[in-house]
């Protein structure tokens, strides 16, 4: 699991050392955003190449479960509803190449965390012959590992705010991890997860390059916590109610 957070944190560690030291960076726009491009990209392809040749954990995408992961990840439009309305609210005009990039780097980091994230720790935990804790822990376990991947962003942005980032993660960790493990369809949390990000890129485009200024307040984290426990007692409901020895069969 370190080496996993190292294949994140690297390239995105050296992105952020590029925007904050070297401030010419700031106002080249384009060099920012290509590297930031070719960053998840790479870390993309490290992580697929790590888990090919030694994790060699099978990642499942695409299932005739897809509707039933729809329905199961249905909580995660709260999310995808409050960027939106943070999005119209801002009413701004956003350019070809923003659009691109939000879009791109959306992708990548989707495909990237949901790989990482739920398809080789929960995959890995479940095809384990030595398995010694229940399906709520898997989910909670992966939900660890991805807010985790988001503490790189403590060297861009305040405690607080990463505080606040930590515990929303940690929601959307526990719903995605739910859903893949239940229907080991990882398209479906691919697609939620680039949209949450790609709408709050649009949002904020220097929010791609850790570079905007966002502030939180008692409110955002009161929210945030109350999502996250929801979410939680949400998970472990679900598990109570379907069939168990069907569920560890489906990962046999």
């Amino acid at each position: 699991m370190l080496i996993l957070l190292s294949v994140y944190i690297g390239p995105n560690f050296l992105l952020g050392l590029s925007a904050t030291k070297y401030q010419s960076l700031i106002e080249n726009h384009s060099f920012l955003s290509w590297l930031t491009i070719l960053g998840e990209g790479l870390a993309l392809l490290f992580i697929w190449l790590f888990n090919h040749f030694l994790f060699k954990v099978k990642v499942f995408f695409l299932n005739k479960k897809f509707f039933r992961a729809l329905a199961i990840g249905s909580p995660v439009i709260i999310f995808i509803g409050i960027n939106l309305y943070v999005y119209l609210s801002k009413k701004s005009a956003i350019s070809f190449f923003d659009f691109f990039t939000a879009a791109s780097v959306a992708l990548l980091v989707g495909i990237f965390e949901e790989y990482a994230a739920r398809g080789m720790i929960i995959g890995k935990l479940e095809e384990s012959t030595a398995k010694n804790f229940s399906f709520f822990v898997t989910v909670i376990i992966s939900a660890i590992f991805f807010s985790a991947l988001h503490l790189i962003n403590l060297f861009s942005a305040s405690l607080e705010i990463t505080s606040v980032q930590i515990i929303y993660t940690s929601a959307l960790g526990i719903l995605f991890g739910l859903v893949y493990l239940v229907t080991k369809n990882l398209t479906v949390t691919i697609i939620s997860h680039t949209l949450i990000d790609f709408i709050a890129f649009m949002a904020d485009p220097k929010a791609i390059f850790g570079l905007g200024h966002p502030t939180v307040n008692l409110i955002d984290f009161v929210f945030n916590l109350t999502i996250l426990i929801i979410f939680f007692a949400y998970a472990k409901l679900f598990l109570k109610k379907i069939n168990l020895k069907k569920l560890q069969k489906n990962w046999n």
